[in-house]
């Protein structure tokens, strides 16, 4: 594979500050329609209310638990 023929070379990269994680994080229980503790105990018993839900908790559970609002 030449270098020009990089798959990857359209694919932009943010990097998030402290403050952009916590905008993400709040953004996502936003969209979710819960709290943190809420998404918290879907993903303990594993149901969780709907499929936002449930993609919500894959973004945020990779990251520390956030600071309250």
């Amino acid at each position: 594979m030449a270098v020009s023929d990089d798959l990857y070379a359209d694919i932009e990269v943010e990097v998030l500050d402290e403050a952009g994680v916590e905008e993400l994080i709040h953004n996502a229980l936003a969209e979710a329609g819960c709290t943190w503790e809420e998404l918290q105990e879907q993903a303990r018993v594993g149901r969780f209310t709907n499929e936002t839900a449930r993609e919500a908790w894959f973004v945020v559970s990779t990251f520390a638990e956030p600071s309250p609002a």
